[in-house]
């Protein structure tokens, strides 16, 4: 499973690297230090008629569902959407990401609070991503609080598991100076279940 539902700021239209025209939109996220998620939709059959950039006013707010993508190579996150898209009021708030897989790396633990690791998981091939069957979708994981404590204790590589959260973005700079920036998914409180045996 690999799905996201969320309303997004339409900033306006952007190609892929490949020169794929898509459309760059902007998650609004709660909080002081908060910071826009950038996510650009990519065409698809189940967006249809709804996928027409020129057709949307810059500002406006589009709820859509649709498949992440992560691209290393721009570092952008793409949607393929899996429903038509939809407008509705600027004052709507939804990020929600749902997510089934394997745990790939557990990152090193820098904080008692945070719990971060790697997660792969399986998505339809997307010709315009360049994306078949043998590959997966590696996204990172956070996890806060009691929920850092409990995948500290049950997750290991290879783990099974499926989550709920929100897709968010960080920005830093690096030891030599270039701004760093990832996509992340924060677990939400509670919004996951482990599979297979805990070690």
């Amino acid at each position: 499973m690999n799905l996201i539902n969320a309303a997004a700021t339409f900033v306006g239209e952007a190609q892929t690297e490949t020169g794929v025209r898509c459309m760059e939109m902007k998650i609004p996220v709660q909080g002081s230090k908060a910071v826009e998620v950038p996510v650009f939709l990519i065409p698809t059959r189940s967006s249809g008629e709804t996928f027409v950039p020129e057709a949307y006013e810059k500002g406006c707010t589009i709820l859509f569902t649709g498949r992440l993508y992560p691209c290393k190579s721009d570092n952008r996150m793409y949607v393929a959407p899996t429903q038509p898209l939809q407008t509705v009021p600027n004052n709507t708030v939804l990020n929600q990401v749902s997510l089934a897989g394997g745990v790939g790396f557990i990152a090193e633990q820098r904080r008692e609070d945070l719990f971060g690791c790697g997660m792969l998981c399986q998505a339809p091939p997307q010709k315009l991503m360049n994306f078949t069957w043998d590959d997966s979708v590696p996204l990172r994981l956070d996890a806060w609080g009691d929920d850092a404590t409990r995948f500290r204790k049950f997750i290991y590589k290879g783990r099974q598991i499926a989550i709920g959260g929100r897709l968010k973005y960080e920005s830093w700079p690096g030891k030599d100076g270039e701004t760093r920036t990832a996509h992340k998914v924060q677990v939400r409180g509670g919004q996951y279940t482990f599979f297979g045996k805990n070690t």
